[in-house]
């Protein structure tokens, strides 16, 4: 087992020791999870946030970065590997990601990105819903079939499925 797996399963379980049952939300909260080194990804989901008519304060978006970073300018949240310590402590900042009680959770990464399993596999949300064509472990309720340079294809077809999926505060 690799070291970054260890931390990762210490952290899974010192978390699921600590997370509570989803509590009664009053709007719509969409989260997410992209990969850090295309920048350019996020375009299709700003737009699927105005053509959902949610507002800024509904969506949480998260980049994933396996090394640490220094001195970055960027405007959204990152999480890396160095996030998770060896006694299962997570970072302030992943800590707030994953204390957020999602209605929909959306992972657009490279398959191979575990920390972005990571976070799906203990997130707190209804529907999570991903990219990987092969999801062993069950991690998504919903698999979207997309290439990485395909963010226009993925956002498209995940739309249709929540025009399906009857969320009661949506278009709140």
């Amino acid at each position: 087992m690799k070291i970054q797996e260890i931390k990762f399963a210490l952290a899974r379980k010192k978390w699921r020791s600590q997370a509570g049952n989803f509590a009664e939300k009053k709007r719509f909260q969409l989260g997410l999870i992209l990969d850090a080194e295309d920048e350019q990804a996020i375009l299709p989901f700003l737009k699927l946030q105005d053509d959902l008519s949610l507002q800024k304060q509904q969506v949480c978006f998260v980049f994933c970065r396996e090394k640490g970073f220094k001195n970055d300018i960027f405007e959204y949240p990152m999480i890396s590997n160095a996030d998770f310590s060896w006694n299962g402590r997570i970072s302030e900042g992943a800590s707030a990601f994953l204390n957020t009680q999602y209605e929909v959770l959306i992972s657009f990464t490279a398959e191979e990105n575990k920390l972005a399993d990571f976070l799906v596999s203990v997130s707190l949300a209804q529907l999570k819903v991903g990219r990987k064509s092969n999801d062993e472990n069950a991690i998504f309720d919903l698999n979207i079939s997309a290439e990485l340079s395909e963010a226009e294809v993925f956002v498209h077809e995940l739309k249709k499925y929540l025009k399906n999926i009857k969320y009661s505060n949506l278009n709140e």
